[in-house]
């Protein structure tokens, strides 16, 4: 096959033919056979041949792409970044969000971010400049939601959130090394 691995093709030695030249039978057989060869390799427009390796696109972009509407179709951009604006979650196993320590929370985090922290073993997000849990409300046996619990030793540098306080139930313990900020006009109570 006369194609280059750049997907040119040339046609086989000996053409193109000269004006007033006799054609035999075995030079035109072997361009067509040649050229058939090459066609045969190629995909066509109107999707008759299904591709057989990979496409090479060489940095370059698939446009027009119809939306996809079934099991194995393509998506288009569209519906890529629709399937995360307000997505819905229709399955009843689970969804598996980011985890990781505490030191590996975002560098730079911005409002509404949420993970599990492996450090503390809780869900938290980022809200008003501070990282907090998510859910742990109350609990309690048979459906009474009566009880509170928190951990009594502090072992990571903390300040509570903007314009908010906060109660804990001790005896509290700091550990060596690390802080709890607690900002002008707020309060944490400890019973």
């Amino acid at each position: 096959m006369s194609r280059n691995g750049s997907g040119v093709y040339s046609l086989p030695a000996g053409n193109p033919v000269v004006t007033n030249t006799t054609i035999s039978s075995v030079a035109f057989n072997n361009t067509m056979n040649d050229m058939a060869t090459a066609l045969t390799g190629s995909l066509a427009s109107d999707g008759q041949t299904p591709a057989t390796g990979n496409l090479d696109m060489n940095s370059n972009k698939i446009v027009n792409l119809a939306a996809g509407t079934t099991t194995g179709d393509s998506v288009n951009y569209t519906q890529f970044v629709a399937a995360f604006v307000n997505p819905t979650f229709t399955g009843t196993e689970y969804m598996l969000i980011p985890k990781g320590t505490t030191a590996q929370r975002p560098a730079v985090p911005v409002d509404g971010e949420m993970r599990y922290n492996t450090t503390t073993s809780q869900f938290e997000g980022y809200q008003g400049g501070a990282w907090g849990q998510l859910g742990g409300g109350a609990t309690g046996g048979g459906g009474d939601e009566v009880f509170v619990e928190n951990a009594r030793v502090v072992t990571v540098n903390y300040t509570l959130s903007t314009n908010k306080s906060a109660e804990s139930v001790g005896p509290i313990t700091i550990n060596s090394g690390i802080t709890v900020t607690i900002p002008s006009d707020q309060r944490w109570v400890v019973l």
